[in-house]
């Protein structure tokens, strides 16, 4: 009786431990067309870090068909504790998600408090894809 509460603790140990990554996983999970012509992208981020983040600040760069730099996001996740995700969805308004070839992450900031100051935010990113464009830097 025993050893299956050992193993049922050690697979909690270790299901604990996959979540804490050290890194920040970022997946272009989704883009859907809505009405009028815009494109809602759906973007899922987990906190892999052994602290909480108060704030996840992304500047993105949406680029055409052509491979021209065509807008310039700013999104914003509120407070993702240890270990847990959090989903941002967005809409390009006027944009079809077809007349997209990319989505860029420009830069990353506020992934730790003021008082670190030897973290460079995009260094702790992981980055994957679930959608026909590219996504990454």
């Amino acid at each position: 009786m025993c050893w299956v509460f050992a193993i049922i603790f050690s697979l909690a140990g270790a299901a604990q431990a996959q979540d804490l990554s050290g890194k920040i996983s970022l997946e272009l999970n989704q883009l859907q067309p809505i009405e009028g012509g815009g494109c809602r992208m759906s973007i899922i981020a987990t906190n892999g870090l052994d602290r909480p983040m108060d704030q996840l600040t992304l500047e993105m760069v949406a680029f055409d068909k052509n491979g021209l730099v065509d807008q310039f996001l700013g999104l914003k996740f509120s407070r993702i504790s240890a270990g847990k995700t959090k989903i941002l969805q967005f809409a390009l308004a006027g944009k079809a998600c077809d007349s997209l070839s990319r989505l860029h992450v420009n830069n990353v900031t506020n992934c730790v408090p003021p008082s670190i100051t030897d973290v460079y935010c995009p260094d702790l990113l992981d980055l994957s894809n679930r959608t026909p464009i590219q996504f990454g830097d």
